[in-house]
């Protein structure tokens, strides 16, 4: 996989981009959140390429990305009743930025990006590369995730390179991540908001905002099945239902070594030599030098650096030589529940 693939932001590389998505190619595309694989969204041809590339669930819907909410408006239904316009106006207050709405799909939005489901994921991203191309391009943009299903989720172009290198025409490199995990999804009730994945908007910022917040299961292990759409699916007895949104599945953004968190190690099992260990906030020196491979995510123990490093960091201890991989945990407040939804999930 050459690094050539990677080139740096400009003018003529996003212009570039655009005329490769236009052409119903892949491309690594960075955002606020993590870097995506990004499709033209109105081509199923090119939409299944990411799950092809991705070897992600057919049931498993994308997000697409405008470049405003008025842009928004061709692709989704949510002027009536008067609570669901409202309701929208309230969360597009947050654009742009990490928060994503699932609400009733126009009919110009393709099968392929919702899994067959009446309603539609759509944000506007507020990086501003990511915003640069989508001013390029005639279409919104599908952009999950830019790496294999079920892996850590990538927040630097080299990321992208590593995982999905061989897939993309070209990965646009818009430097790390400033959120570093993906955005908040909801879905808009008459009452309030309900919750599908945590991230960069917080629930209090939510409960401001829309007053009630209810929050969602995740899928069960049932609906974690791996499928490729194209010619080499597996046969199934019929489709799975579509989930309600992306980035649900009980299993995600997981490592290949086994991740625990303090909670849930016992320090005598394992030879801390064997041990790569990610801390919020430093250790003692005297304490780190036990593990084989250490790292500490901030030097105050602030979460929100926390969150930006969190990726980064399961990767970099994945590709050590230890066997196991030891992190923190933090309170489910703020931020902090956006961090341990994703380590609950990749320690699943």
């Amino acid at each position: 996989m050459s690094s050539s693939k990677i080139k740096a932001a400009s003018n003529a590389s996003i212009a570039e981009a655009a005329r490769l998505l236009a052409d119903g190619q892949l491309v690594g595309v960075p955002t606020e959140t993590v870097y995506g694989l990004a499709a033209d969204a109105t081509n199923p041809v090119a939409v299944r390429k990411i799950f092809q590339a991705k070897g992600r669930p057919a049931n498993n819907p994308l997000i697409i990305h405008v470049d405003s909410p008025e842009s928004a408006r061709r692709w989704v239904h949510v002027d009536h009743p008067r609570w669901l316009a409202d309701q929208w106006q309230r969360a597009a207050a947050f654009w742009p930025g990490p928060l994503t709405v699932v609400v009733p799909r126009s009919a110009d939005v393709v099968d392929e990006v919702t899994a067959g489901a009446p309603t539609v994921a759509v944000r506007v991203p507020s990086h501003p590369v990511m915003r640069s191309l989508l001013a390029a391009c005639e279409f919104p943009i599908a952009a999950p995730s830019a790496n294999p299903s079920n892996y850590v989720s990538p927040t630097c172009a080299e990321h992208v390179r590593q995982g999905l290198g061989d897939e993309v025409a070209m990965i646009l490199d818009g430097g790390e991540c400033e959120c570093g995990l993906e955005s908040t999804i909801i879905r808009l009730q008459r009452d309030g908001v309900e919750l599908l994945r945590p991230g960069g908007i917080s629930v209090e910022q939510l409960q401001d905002a829309f007053g009630s917040v209810k929050l969602a299961q995740r899928a069960g292990k049932d609906d974690t099945v791996e499928s490729k759409v194209g010619n080499n699916a597996p046969e199934r007895s019929g489709p799975l239902e579509a989930m309600p949104a992306p980035g649900m599945l009980a299993k995600h953004y997981s490592p290949a070594k086994p991740l625990r968190v303090v909670a849930a190690w016992q320090a005598e099992e394992v030879d801390p030599s064997r041990v790569a260990r990610i801390v919020f906030a430093p250790l003692p020196d005297c304490e780190a030098a036990r593990f084989g491979w250490y790292r500490s995510l901030s030097r105050t123990g602030d979460l929100n650096e926390v969150a930006q490093h969190l990726f980064t960091a399961i990767r970099q201890a994945d590709a050590t030589e230890c066997s196991l991989i030891v992190i923190d945990q933090c309170d489910r407040s703020g931020i902090g529940r956006a961090i341990m939804d994703r380590i609950d999930r990749a320690s699943a």
